[in-house]
């Protein structure tokens, strides 16, 4: 499943929320997480989203003379 829409939501401290709405549907869905959770979502998150905005340049041996 493809979300149209994903967002995270704190309605108060120490609860976290993420709401998302499937392709071709108009329902909104929010699923409480605990703050385990949350702290795996956002660090595994932020490390894959990191790996993917580097673009590497290769590395070329030239001699100095």
């Amino acid at each position: 499943m493809l979300a149209k829409l994903a967002y995270l939501t704190t309605p108060e401290d120490d609860r976290y929320v993420l709401n998302f709405q499937a392709f071709g549907s108009e329902e909104l869905i929010s699923i409480e997480v605990g703050p385990d959770q949350m702290r795996n979502i956002l660090s595994d998150g932020v490390s894959l989203m990191l790996r993917q905005s580097f673009h590497r340049v290769p590395i070329t041996q030239t001699e100095i003379a």
